[in-house]
């Protein structure tokens, strides 16, 4: 049987409505997939849900009956009331805190930024709010994450909007264009292009935003952006569309000033021509004229008999040697311009055949040992340039040893994405203080020494970094000589191999 207060709830009717007005409220609360909360007139919390509970980290119990500004931040507390009883004075639909960061405090005393809506609702006489909160603490550490990449790029950032209006910068950007951020933010990004451009300019803009694409702006033009000072820079532009939290069409511009790029660029175009200029003048203007040399010394020799002085046939013969010696440093030089330009026939290199290939034209002393230690034997590179590189290294280790027996080991392993060449004398060795010269074109290592031009090694340097490679040498610790080392590409890549 029904108590007497069961009977008598079963039979009011109004009670009964409330009763089941509320049961709906609270389902309603319940199924909203964010947080929410019914608060009363007096601020009253009196139902929330688990998604509410989850982000506070109050338990249901604990919220139950509070004052709303139980919720809020300390400093926000005092002038909540105030707003609660406009609110209920002219009840609608709104969001709160448009265009302000708004914060609830959590149960462990951190705020957290979020976003609410507030809802009124009638019943009967009475009125509630259905207040729905969401956490914004992930999108909120997403634009930070975005602001942050943006100021912390190495390059120039802009985001503008559909109609070329700066909404963000950085300061790359800044010292590129000599701006402070606050002349630039809410400007028309026309103030950074050079008179000439802004009209079509416009028109590009619109034609990108009917279909927005990445892209690279001014493929194979010559770009340029103006500075504060009125001075023109090149510059490479990137375009990346993307749409904010208002779903309004942005645009992420990436600004790299290339001056320097473009002034390095100059000169080695300047450096080629010169050098391209000196090799012919090396092959015709020089050779020439020694050639001349070299048929009137053979015409003097026919004029002064078959029985001339000693001193005189000594002075022809050395006259001769020089013409020779001259010759050569000719063909070197002509080595040494040719070795800056990057060969692109590649091919699959066996480096033991590499090896093989130049001691078939090296003559090897019958006291001098060959050793070698291959543990890279297969990669793919150019083979001619590799093969000058360990020719001239190996024929100075055998023509500069200085004893009648001694050994000479070569290596060869891989590093990393490099070949890395070993030959390795027990020679005589050069002094530490030559390390750098001998690299450099006409050094030799001793002032006295008539065996070499001082080219081959400057030769060798060219040809491995125009390779993408590098080379330099170090005294041997445990033996007398020298090892030089030699690391070469064994991938392709585009920057070194055409």
């Amino acid at each position: 049987m029904m108590d007497h207060n069961e009977a008598t709830n079963n039979n009011n009717p109004i009670q009964n409505k409330q009763l089941a007005e509320n049961a709906f409220l609270q389902q309603l609360v319940t199924c909203l997939p964010m947080g929410a909360m019914v608060v009363n007139t007096d601020a009253k919390i009196l139902f929330i849900n688990e998604t509410l509970s989850e982000i506070l980290g109050y338990s249901s119990e604990e919220l139950l009956g509070e004052d709303i500004d139980f919720l809020l931040p300390i400093e926000f507390q005092a002038n909540h009331k105030k707003l609660m009883m406009q609110f209920f004075s002219q009840p609608r639909k709104r969001q709160m805190g448009v265009g302000q960061a708004l914060y609830a405090r959590k149960k462990d005393g951190k705020h957290i930024p979020i976003e609410i809506g507030l809802n009124p609702i009638e019943q009967g006489d009475q009125t509630f709010v259905l207040a729905t909160l969401i956490d914004l603490t992930t999108r909120q550490r997403a634009s930070n994450m975005f602001q942050r990449s943006i100021q912390d790029a190495p390059h120039g950032v802009l985001v503008i909007d559909a109609d070329g209006i700066i909404h963000l910068t950085n300061s790359a950007l800044c010292q590129s264009f000599g701006y402070t951020s606050e002349e630039l933010i809410n400007q028309s990004m026309d103030m950074l292009l050079p008179q000439r451009y802004r009209k079509h300019h416009n028109h590009l803009r619109h034609t990108f935003h009917k279909s927005p694409t990445p892209r690279m702006m001014g493929v194979g033009r010559d770009l340029t952006a103006l500075h504060k000072d009125g001075r023109e820079f090149p510059v490479e532009i990137g375009l990346s569309p993307f749409e904010d939290e208002e779903d309004s069409e942005m645009v992420l511009v990436s600004l790299l000033d290339i001056t320097k790029r473009k002034r390095l660029e100059q000169e080695l175009r300047e450096t080629n021509t010169n050098l391209e200029e000196f090799t012919y003048v090396a092959s015709h203007d020089l050779r020439s004229p020694l050639r001349g040399i070299a048929d009137l010394l053979e015409w003097v020799k026919e004029d002064i008999g078959e029985d001339p002085l000693p001193d005189v046939t000594r002075n022809l013969e050395r006259i001769s040697v020089r013409i020779q010696r001259m010759e050569q440093l000719i063909d070197n030089l002509l080595a040494y311009a040719r070795a800056g330009k990057v060969e692109s026939n590649t091919q699959d290199i066996n480096v033991n055949t590499l090896f093989d290939n130049i001691f078939e034209l090296l003559e090897v002393p019958k006291g001098i040992t060959i050793s070698r230690d291959i543990q890279l034997e297969y990669f793919t590179s150019v083979w001619t340039p590799l093969e000058t590189v360990m020719r001239n290294l190996i024929s100075n280790a055998i023509k500069h040893h200085d004893q009648d027996t001694g050994s000479i080991a070569i290596g060869c392993v891989a590093e990393n994405n490099l070949c890395h060449f070993t030959i390795c004398d027990d020679g005589p060795g050069i002094p530490e203080a030559a390390f750098t010269r001998i690299f450099r074109l006409f050094q030799t290592v001793t002032s006295n020494e008539r065996s070499g031009t001082g080219i081959g090694l400057s030769v060798s340097r060219r040809l491995v970094e125009t390779h993408g490679g590098r080379i330099g040498v170090e005294a041997n610790k445990h033996q007398r000589g020298v090892t030089f080392h030699v690391w070469w590409p064994r991938f392709l890549r585009k920057d070194t191999h055409i």
